[in-house]
């Protein structure tokens, strides 16, 4: 399933990059749920069907009037034949090797007959998109692929096949997803961790698996940096209200560390100064791990500027999250 909005410039690719995998096309179908694109995208989707070639899986076409992720996911699993057993959600920007889905379902397939528990999903991990990257969408690249920017979260980093709460683009069983009700239509982001968050409640096991990967590309201005922090912070505040558990400590840390200098500075305390001298040499020291591993100097100076202000949009949505019941700023707008 692959809701989209605005996603002329990816679509095509991903479609054919799902279109010629090793698994075999009579196993599988792309349900593809628009939400109102005017950019083209739903006329490209439309195109590519009509020029499917024998041995293709079949490709659906629905509307999404509410635009939305987690509305959209909604509206493919209810059109899911009956005989479906397993649903892999992904999004429009993403490409994918030709085995896919042939080694991440033969593992699925595999841990389910090994393992006591019950099996709900299956992640996998991100990598950058195979073609050429501006450099912003490079230093954004790092700044994710950096554990002060994913926080070992969706974007994190990791080896092997492992238990976790948050599996990035997962395989999971239709039968787990029903006996929750599917995704929160009322959650704009953070739709996964809660729907992942209900599955461990209702005793599923969730695990993620570095057996494949999928190439996503992500933000490529600063602006939609800037968006993409402060709508997640605002988001984590309605998903840790039903899921207190979900909020781990480094996501408040910012905070944290404001109101000490802050009362540091107040009581007149002489060495007010260091929190944030701390702070200002642990991004710096991310900058120049980056800078390293990816063999660019510029990530030096870079990184540490798009982790600041991650961290600074983050918690300011965080606490616009606390105070309002609106929603918070569309990073994924066409400018």
């Amino acid at each position: 399933m692959i809701p989209t909005f605005h996603e002329k410039d990816f679509i095509e690719n991903c479609l054919n990059s799902l279109c010629n995998q090793t698994y075999p096309s009579s196993n599988h179908q792309i349900i593809v749920v628009d939400g109102n694109s005017t950019d083209g995208t739903p006329e490209i989707v439309e195109e590519f069907i009509k020029n499917l070639k024998e041995g293709m899986p079949k490709i659906i076409l629905l509307n999404n009037p509410n635009r939305y992720v987690s509305q959209a996911r909604n509206i493919a699993f209810e059109n899911l034949s009956e005989n479906v057993e397993y649903v892999f959600e992904t999004v429009g920007h993403a490409t994918f090797p030709k085995n896919h889905l042939e080694v991440r379902m033969n593992e699925f397939i595999e841990l389910e007959k090994t393992s006591s528990g019950k099996i709900a999903a299956i992640g996998t991990i991100l990598k950058p998109p195979e073609e050429k990257m501006t450099l912003m969408g490079t230093l954004i690249e790092a700044s994710l692929g950096n554990i002060l920017g994913n926080g070992h979260g969706a974007y994190a980093q990791f080896k092997g096949l492992q238990r976790t709460r948050i599996p990035p683009l997962a395989i999971y069983r239709v039968d787990a997803l029903k006996s929750i009700d599917g995704y929160d239509g009322n959650l704009i982001t953070a739709q996964d961790s809660d729907l992942n968050m209900r599955l461990i409640k209702n005793g599923w096991e969730i695990w993620r698996s570095d057996i494949s990967c999928i190439h996503v590309t992500k933000r490529q201005t600063f602006l939609q940096w800037l968006r993409f922090g402060h709508r997640n912070g605002f988001w984590r505040v309605k998903l840790v209200r039903k899921h207190p558990t979900r909020l781990p400590l480094a996501e408040v840390a910012p905070w944290l560390g404001f109101l000490l200098t802050l009362s540091l500075y107040f009581l007149e305390f002489n060495m007010w100064w260091i929190p944030p001298a701390l702070y200002l040499f642990v991004i710096s020291l991310a900058g120049t791990i980056e800078s390293i591993r990816w063999k660019n100097p510029l990530m030096f100076f870079g990184v540490p500027v798009l982790l600041f202000s991650l961290h600074t949009t983050f918690s300011i949505g965080f606490l616009h999250g606390f105070l309002v019941k609106g929603k918070a700023p569309k990073d994924r707008v066409d400018a």
